[in-house]
């Protein structure tokens, strides 16, 4: 019996729905235009990598009833991108990081992960690196650092369909 073209489509799925999100298809936004609620997001090209590091201070709580053991609670809260990619010269988001920079200019960044779910904060560029070795293709790193709050995951919209292309 040969395999048909509705027998590879019917193939049977994996029923254990718990599978890793490839990095890949996390992807660092700008917003670039605010037209009354009408959000323009721009793509920082070349990404490699864009984690979100979220840490709180350490206050030491430590006391002499401790039993010798030092205590620490949790004190403000802050987070921050350290954004590296490829150096795109004609990319519009590079450029936007580069003015940022330059002339301390708040931005609103936004991740935005495979299934259209999302974090937004506000934050200023403190780093801005260029990388062109010899030997390699050129590189540029960025440290955004949070002014405020990173906003919790948020559900992507139901309307339409996540494209990783537009966030």
């Amino acid at each position: 019996m040969a395999i048909t073209a509705a027998d590879l489509q019917n193939l049977p799925q994996n029923p254990d729905t718990a599978v890793a999100e490839a990095g890949k298809d996390t992807l660092l936004s700008i917003l670039t235009a605010l037209d009354g609620t009408t959000e323009t997001w721009t793509l920082v090209g070349g990404q490699r990598n864009s984690p979100v590091a979220e840490t709180a201070n350490t206050i030491d709580a430590s006391h002499k009833t401790s039993g010798g053991w030092a205590t620490s609670v949790p004190g403000l809260k802050s987070w921050s991108i350290n954004y590296s990619g490829l150096m795109i010269m004609s990319d519009d988001g590079l450029k936007v990081l580069d003015y940022a920079f330059r002339n301390d200019h708040q931005i609103k960044v936004k991740i935005t992960y495979k299934d259209g779910s999302y974090q937004t904060g506000w934050a200023y560029v403190t780093a801005f690196n260029n990388d062109t070795a010899h030997d390699g293709v050129a590189t540029i790193s960025a440290t955004l650092s949070g002014v405020g709050a990173i906003s919790a995951i948020t559900p992507a919209e139901t309307t339409t369909p996540a494209d990783p292309s537009n966030p």
